[in-house]
């Protein structure tokens, strides 16, 4: 969601909406995930959102799920359902209202949800890089942050 909190946070000082975070860093690790160590990460092969897969034992499928959950929010414009899903150390950086002002601009400039083309997911432990598609290519997501706290899927890129 990198870009798409990019773009909104152009749109939103327009807007006059307050905003005053999250301009995240997916392809850059932070202090969390680089203090992990290298487990072995396991690698999910490209596939459509729709499509339907077995309950895996690293979380794969949890977190495709979330995955998607999180996006649908975001594009909508659903955003106490697509601040559930942050991380904690998200919530703490970014406000709901700050948020919502993110996400009301998202749905200005994207309409609403898409499914995603492709899913790629690299997990180690509780924290994962997540690749993922859409049809416009200013949404797709490159190793974006999630981490799993309290047995769920947080997106983590703040």
């Amino acid at each position: 969601m990198r870009a798409m909190i990019r773009n909104a946070m152009i749109i939103i000082p327009l807007l006059a909406l307050p905003l005053t975070a999250c301009a995240g860093t997916a392809d850059k690790p932070d202090a969390a995930a680089s203090s992990t160590s290298a487990a072995p990460s396991a690698t999910a092969p490209p596939t459509a959102a729709a499509s339907p897969t077995a309950h895996s034992p690293d979380g794969q499928e949890e977190l495709r799920q979330a995955v998607v959950a999180y996006s649908d929010a975001f594009l909508d414009a659903r955003p106490t359902v697509a601040y559930d899903l942050f991380s904690a150390r998200c919530k703490d950086r970014v406000t709901l209202s700050e948020f919502t002002g993110m996400l009301t601009a998202a749905k200005q400039m994207y309409g609403k949800a898409m499914p995603l083309k492709t899913f790629d997911a690299e997990v180690s432990g509780d924290l994962a890089r997540v690749t993922y598609t859409y049809d416009v290519p200013a949404l797709n997501q490159t190793k974006e942050p999630w981490v799993r706290e309290d047995g769920k899927w947080k997106q983590d890129d703040c």
